[in-house]
């Protein structure tokens, strides 16, 4: 609904039914079949304004709901659904300014975001002596989430392109206990507070193409204690290729490097592994080539 010239307000309401069902037609240790319900309205406002031709303002207020998937009702006791599991509830509040930049030569694009997020329900990975490296889910009590997320990119002439974006998250448990410890004021496992990429492009008249791209990860916990601490990383990936048409056929072939300086670092990292088990290595430096093809029918 515009109310001014620079001035709109939005708003929604979703209403969603999630019917989860199983049929037990193995039934020598019980019949574990079962259904579960959920439903929930989700209401959204929000408010932009455009005070000049290259900045817009805005706000949202929304809610949100997230139901377990179908591995996450996998039921510690035993077979069916793990009927203790809520879904995960969320109440978001966010403001932020978007835009363009084209007068310093450079089409510049921007997006910058301040979140709040007060989260019940927390869905939360963790494992058990008799299953170990099988994942289970509980639900956390309350949760906290606080952030910055900031993005840019520019077309810097003659076949140059830049790309920047960024994340800080101050995600912490509100209030959480489990197993007679309280986590309460410790950080969500699996979240790094820092976040960034950086992409430079390349594309030639000619069909020549590159693209380096880095990601810095900051340090994280791996499990609810916050007693297993994962380093701080940095991956960079280099891709060279060539696109050519031939009629309606266009041929691209690619090669590159994935992870060119060597980082020793984790891939994957299980949360709240049972003995300690949390890593899973990533590859080292690696190589990767191929060829891409397409045929334009119009």
């Amino acid at each position: 609904f515009r109310l001014t010239e620079a001035l709109e307000l939005s708003g929604a309401l979703r209403y969603d039914e999630v019917r989860f069902e199983v049929d037990d037609r193995f039934q020598a240790d019980g019949d574990d079949s079962g259904a579960l319900r959920f439903e929930e309205f989700s209401p959204m406002l929000g408010l932009s304004w455009r005070i000049h031709e290259a900045a817009t303002l805005y706000a949202n207020l929304s809610t949100a709901f997230e139901t377990p998937t179908t591995t996450e009702f996998d039921n510690p006791a035993g077979g069916g659904f793990n009927e203790a599991l809520e879904s995960q509830k969320s109440r978001n509040f966010e403001i932020g300014a978007r835009g363009r930049l084209d007068s310093i030569g450079w089409a510049l694009r921007y997006d910058l975001a301040l979140f709040h997020i007060q989260t019940e329900d927390l869905l939360v990975a963790y494992e058990l002596p008799a299953f170990p490296g099988r994942e289970f889910y509980r639900n956390a009590g309350e949760g906290r989430r606080d952030g910055i997320e900031a993005a840019l990119s520019a077309e810097l002439g003659a076949g140059f392109g830049a790309k920047f974006s960024y994340t800080w998250s101050d995600f912490h448990y509100k209030n959480f206990r489990s197993g007679g410890a309280d986590y309460s004021g410790n950080r969500l496992p699996g979240l790094p507070v820092h976040f960034a990429q950086v992409q430079l492009t390349y594309a030639a008249a000619s069909g020549f193409f590159a693209e380096w791209s880095t990601r810095l990860v900051g340090g994280f916990y791996a499990d609810d204690a916050n007693e297993e601490k994962i380093e701080a990383y940095r991956v960079t990936d280099l891709t060279l290729g060539w696109t050519r048409a031939f009629g309606a056929w266009t041929v691209e072939p690619f090669a590159g490097v994935r992870n060119l300086f060597d980082e020793a670092y984790f891939g994957n990292i299980r949360l709240n592994a049972f003995g300690g088990r949390h890593f899973e290595p990533a590859p080292g430096r690696n190589f990767f080539g191929g060829v891409r093809l397409r045929y334009d029918f119009l």
